[in-house]
């Protein structure tokens, strides 16, 4: 039976329909596959801008990201706008559409007339879409009037739902670039390691069958394009459960689920990845398949472990997190500064051989590093055959003191316990001084750009110094300051006579503590 004309008119718009939403999906692959390839912040908000602009057939807009140092958000791309008065408006927190794009983290349609004094475009329609990292708005991209075939129109739901999804790989391509420009500030690390932190994007189909990857997930999976396009996700990752069971629950429940440091395993190698799960619907807001985004951050991981080899922990979780933190300067605050010095080790070393120096130096501060974390404290450098310890920065507690001192006399008993073990391979025995002061110092990143100290610095450092360079082979100074904030029976300290020290015009109260 022959199709009426009305049934063949539905027939092509639906095949229409269909080849639109393809092209669609593809073009939103495309851009993500285009996003990752950008290597610094101003390309990449181009591509954004562009790309976004061509899909929603915008006749103009502009990106807006916000300043590190203020509540401001400065444009630092546009399209077919004057750019002059672009940069002349002022755009805040506290703007309505900003501060809903804050809370929402959604794409939405703007209404000019209502924020004339915040757009000031000659346009009608506009909408703006998020960029944030790890749930904080940090850029904001702005489309203005819709070119339709009837001319000049408003935006609608449907290009709401793509601007979103654009939104959700831009913030991804943001966050691995602005992430590899804070490692490079901080100390210049590998750049080939950093370059190849990309994001993997595949799509999954209806019937759960792979239709796209992109290179970087070839990349991880370690498969050709022919080998898993076509085939179910279970079968593709059937040795990555959590993996197969995160992509039913968006299967089910429909909504997008983000996992941070999800362990998945490809062709034997692992892989610590941010993961992005995302619904895709079609115009009817029917479900139709779905979106992974994988970040890989492996070699992030790898660059922390290496990293905390040579910094202790808290210095580098403090760096590595906190982007403020990677600014020079500092903070004023007190804190408790223990300093151990070998007593008599450049004349014991002179009867040894150099490798046997340092196998005996690495030997002895392992043994008392372990302690030094084992009681909270920060090793803050190693000069020569003397450890710096802070306790108070950057993580502070009521124990500060109580530690130190406890970190002190564990040392005395830990080392008591080397020489013991030593003394069987016929090597003197080592023994140490330590002295220990509490007050006010200024405490962060002390160099330049180029090469920067996390460290402390100080009257409070410099009498620690002094203290250790008093205490005798077995003994603990102590300032005053350490004692009068000690908890109660705190050991055996015994008070001593005054000393003068070095930049002090008055002598110095002291207290020590003689091991055994």
């Amino acid at each position: 039976m022959s199709k009426s004309p009305e049934e063949n008119k539905n027939s092509l718009s639906d095949s229409l329909d269909l080849k639109a939403k393809y092209l669609e999906l593809e073009t939103i692959l495309d851009i993500s596959n285009n996003l990752n390839t950008q290597v610094d912040i101003k390309s990449l908000l181009e591509s954004i801008l562009s790309s976004s602009a061509s899909i929603l057939n915008s006749s103009k807009g502009m990106v807006i990201v916000k300043n590190d140092t203020n509540n401001f958000y400065v444009p630092l791309s546009t399209f077919n706008l004057d750019e002059k008065l672009v940069r002349s408006q002022l755009y805040n927190s506290n703007i309505d559409f900003i501060k809903n794009l804050n809370k929402t983290l959604k794409t939405e349609i703007i209404k000019i007339e209502k924020d004339s004094k915040v757009l000031k475009v000659d346009c009608e329609y506009a909408i703006a879409s998020p960029i944030f990292v790890q749930k904080e708005l940090v850029g904001i991209i702005i489309l203005l009037d819709k070119e339709t075939r009837k001319g000049i129109g408003n935006f609608n739901s449907n290009d709401i739902k793509i601007l979103d999804a654009i939104s959700q790989q831009a913030s991804i391509a943001y966050q691995n670039i602005y992430l590899v420009d804070s490692l490079k500030k901080s100390n210049k690390l590998n750049d080939n390691i950093m370059s190849s932190i990309t994001t993997g994007v595949l799509e999954i189909n209806l019937f759960g069958e792979i239709e796209f990857l992109n290179k970087e997930a070839e990349r991880m999976f370690g498969k050709e394009n022919i080998e898993v396009v076509g085939n179910h996700y279970h079968f593709i990752f059937e040795k990555n459960k959590s993996l197969i069971e995160l992509i039913e629950k968006v299967e089910i429940g429909q909504t997008r689920i983000f996992e941070t440091d999800l362990k998945l395993k490809f062709n034997r190698k692992s892989f610590s990845v941010n993961l992005s799960c995302s619904p895709i619907f079609d115009e009817s807001n029917s479900f139709s398949g779905i979106v992974l985004t994988l970040d890989d951050q492996s070699n992030i991981n790898k660059v922390k472990s290496t990293f905390k080899k040579y910094v202790s922990k808290n210095i580098v979780d403090k760096l590595l997190d906190n982007d403020d933190s990677l600014n020079l300067g500092g903070e004023e605050s007190n804190i408790a500064v223990l300093f151990c010095d070998i007593r008599g080790f450049t004349k014991m070393s002179e009867k040894l051989e150099p490798s046997e120096v340092v196998n005996l130096l690495n030997k002895y501060f392992k043994v008392m590093i372990d302690v030094v974390f084992k009681n909270s404290g920060t090793l803050d450098k190693i000069i020569g055959d003397e450890l710096m310890v802070l306790y108070g920065v950057p993580l502070k507690s009521e124990d500060d003191i109580d530690n130190s001192v406890k970190t002190a006399v564990e040392m005395f008993s830990v080392l008591e316990k080397f020489n013991q073990k030593n003394k069987k391979f016929g090597l003197a025995a080592l023994e140490v001084g330590i002295g220990i002061n509490y007050g006010k110092a200024v405490s962060g990143n002390i160099g330049s750009d180029e090469q920067m100290n996390y460290t402390v610095i100080g009257d409070t450092v410099n009498l620690a110094a002094r203290l250790c360079s008093h205490a005798k082979a077995g003994q603990l100074v102590i300032s005053d300051f350490v004692k009068n904030k000690l908890s109660k029976d705190f050991f055996d300290f015994k008070k001593k006579d005054p000393i003068y020290v070095k930049g002090k015009s008055k002598p110095i109260n002291i207290w020590s503590y003689e091991h055994r």
